[in-house]
């Protein structure tokens, strides 16, 4: 069963990383009891000319997981993007590996000292690494569906913070970091504010005027990032992108096949 609702989700990137954590069992547990696992929430969200001229309202309605159980869900996707975007490189040389060390440095009576076998001890300057760091594959896995549940969750969550503009490619043919900053300060982008720009098959100058600001992360519909879309205080989404997410998100959207 579904339910229509224009109530917002409220989810940030802080409570999705590391607060409001739902055991996975309880957050499986408390779905199975529920009447119905998803809502289709609706939401107006304002929508702007490329020189922020005009306004209107744009509609954004997605199939979300409910209330009870979005945080948990979406800290779990949020988990699973953050750590496997981990390389697991990080290694050390254990005793054993470190080289020297073959002969026993003094004799184990009559110095004084404490016995030694090895000047590669751990317990030496220049020794290996107890317990240390090995190449590791971070990588964990989450169900196909569950992470499109979370991501239009997690953009329907965005729904206050979002702008939907006009199509950069018509507008932006050259690229000059300038005539993007310009642009974000002319829909309602204030200087400081983090901001996450959703685009459909955008063009060079579109990526290469947002690619050198600081706070400011282009991407395009078929890559989107659930922590950015959570960490950003203001989400633009040009018009194309909108309806492709509409589309794919909605309640009978390409993304539930």
């Amino acid at each position: 069963a579904r339910n229509m609702s224009s109530v917002s989700l409220s989810l940030s990137a802080r409570s999705a990383v590391a607060g409001a954590k739902v055991p996975v069992r309880r957050a499986r547990a408390a779905a199975a009891k529920a009447t119905g696992p998803v809502d289709v929430l609706a939401a107006a969200v304002e929508k702007v000319s490329f020189d922020g001229a005009t306004k209107s309202t744009a509609d954004l309605t997605l199939k979300t997981a409910r209330a009870d159980v979005a945080k948990g869900l979406v800290h779990k996707y949020v988990v699973m993007v953050r750590q496997n975007a981990r390389r697991g490189t990080a290694s050390t040389l254990t005793k054993s590996e470190v080289r020297g060390g073959g002969r026993k440095p003094f004799n184990q009576k009559g110095t004084g000292n404490a016995r030694a076998g090895s000047i590669r001890s751990p317990l030496k300057p220049g020794g290996g690494v107890s317990f240390g760091p090995k190449p590791k594959d971070w990588s964990i896995k989450m169900n196909k569906k569950e992470r499109r549940l979370a991501m239009a969750t997690a953009i329907q969550s965005a729904a206050g913070s979002m702008i939907v503009v006009d199509d950069l490619g018509a507008n932006v043919s050259v690229a000059k970091t300038k005539t993007m900053a310009n642009a974000l300060k002319a829909w309602g982008v204030e200087e400081g504010e983090k901001a996450y720009v959703i685009t459909k098959d955008a063009s060079d100058a579109v990526k290469l005027s947002t690619r050198n600001m600081a706070k400011v992360v282009q991407s395009d519909i078929s890559h989107l990032n659930v922590y950015d879309v959570l960490n950003a205080d203001k989400v633009v989404v040009e018009e194309s992108a909108l309806k492709y997410i509409n589309d794919f998100y909605g309640a009978e959207g390409g993304a539930w096949a």
